[in-house]
């Protein structure tokens, strides 16, 4: 899946860098017991939040609609604690914060403007559990990311795990247009069908390729292994990585990173 899984873990020494045994046994343990003591349908490592105290490390646990998730931190690889929801006017407020994450518990983003807020007001605080919650939304909102045909959308409508993918081919492997944005929303346009006329399918072609990225050359598509493994990689979320593999076959993301947003990409590129 898109969700890094225990065995996907070992793949991501592709691009540099990876959890080591006593590091994986920890957390994949501990994410299991998690698993039973919430009775969650699953649990996925996320990432790793770089801090100024310590570290968070983060999990997400996907609903069966797929986009509907819960999100969990743990400061020391053990005891797992689940994020707070947040508001839409307390996610846009997270947008502003460019800071490094302190990794002090219940410490708060201190703002001075806010958003939709009493206009006589000239501060607000956003506690960093909530910060946390924006962060990983936004991420997977703007950078997870699929390959093509690795989903389907069944006679109902719904979105599924497509158990008949084998990974991409050796060409595809190497084009931008291969790799979706995994999120819900996207609608079919003449755009669209131009782009990908010659081969079009209705039922796998049901998210947005990020070739239509803006700005061009916000991701960084390399093949490994001879072409049996591609590593994506976010500019403007530097951190976030993709990989996926066809011997073995295997496709799953990680963010390792300080939770900063390029906002200079434009001019970088």
């Amino acid at each position: 899946m898109s969700f890094m899984e225990s065995q996907d873990a070992a793949m991501f020494n592709l691009a540099g860098f990876t959890l080591n045994i006593e590091e994986r046994a920890s957390l994949f343990n501990s994410l299991v017991i998690k698993k039973e003591q919430e009775k969650l349908p699953n649990i996925y490592l996320w990432g790793k939040v770089l801090g100024i105290q310590q570290d968070y490390l983060l999990a997400q646990s996907v609903s069966e609609s797929l986009f509907d998730r819960k999100y969990y931190y743990t400061c020391d690889s053990n005891n797992w604690f689940q994020l707070p929801e947040i508001t839409p006017e307390e996610a846009k407020l997270a947008e502003l914060a460019h800071g490094v994450f302190t990794v002090i518990l219940h410490m708060s983003t201190l703002f001075q403007k806010t958003v939709n807020s009493d206009p006589n007001s000239s501060e607000t605080k956003l506690r960093e559990e909530k910060r946390l919650t924006a962060l990983m939304s936004i991420i997977n909102y703007q950078a997870q990311i699929v390959p093509r045909g690795a989903y389907y959308r069944n006679l109902d409508h719904k979105i599924i795990k497509n158990p008949n993918f084998r990974g991409l081919d050796t060409e595809d492997m190497k084009n931008i247009d291969s790799f979706l944005h995994f999120r819900d929303g996207f609608e079919v346009t003449s755009r669209t069908l131009s782009e990908r006329i010659e081969k079009f399918d209705d039922t796998i072609d049901i998210f947005e390729s990020i070739g239509n990225d803006e700005p061009k050359g916000a991701w960084a598509v390399n093949a490994e292994q001879e072409g049996t493994a591609t590593i994506v990689r976010s500019l403007q979320w530097p951190g976030y990585t993709f990989v996926h593999s066809t011997s073995p076959l295997s496709y799953a993301s990680f963010y390792y990173g300080t939770g900063q947003k390029n906002h200079n990409i434009g001019f970088m590129l």
